[in-house]
């Protein structure tokens, strides 16, 4: 079974004036941010297609530092099946129009479950944001897309 992800984007423009929900700005200069996603459970039974995306003031792709070394332009993908991993985490310097987690889960034998989806977001290694979503998966439910941006947190989609 093929997933595709059509989950909606949203631009978020983070500048140097702090908020009072505790949203961070990045100062271009300097600020570090990472943001680690992990999941607990019965994860592996659901073939997780997990993806980056990050872009810059201008709208264009924003250079990603991986968890596995790897730097990369605009979007890094790990699918499950290929690398089996349960935590993942990018990594972005400087301003940004948007840097957002993405996670699908796929349901093609028909199984239930329980996955929980913890999202760490680091600014110059201090956490900012640290949220966790706990999905229960029904035989049911085919494909759940599941978002994160920093500033909004999680959005989920059966």
């Amino acid at each position: 079974m093929v997933a595709s992800l059509s989950l909606p984007v949203s631009f978020t423009s983070c500048g140097s004036n702090g908020s009072d929900d505790g949203i961070e700005a990045i100062d271009a200069a300097n600020s570090v941010l990472r943001m680690e996603i992990s999941m607990s459970g019965t994860y592996a039974k659901f073939n997780p297609f997990l993806s980056f995306n990050a872009w810059d003031l201008k709208g264009k792709g924003k250079d990603i530092h991986t968890s596995t070394g790897k730097d990369v332009n605009m979007i890094w993908e790990q699918h499950y099946e290929k690398s089996p991993f349960s935590t993942a985490s990018a990594q972005i310097k400087g301003s940004y129009s948007s840097f957002s987690a993405s996670l699908i889960l796929t349901n093609s034998d028909r199984q239930e479950g329980k996955v929980s989806v913890r999202a760490t977001v680091y600014k110059d290694e201090k956490v900012i944001r640290d949220q966790t979503l706990n999905v229960e998966i029904l035989p049911s439910d085919i494909s759940i897309s599941i978002g994160y941006v920093p500033e909004e947190g999680f959005t989920k989609i059966n």
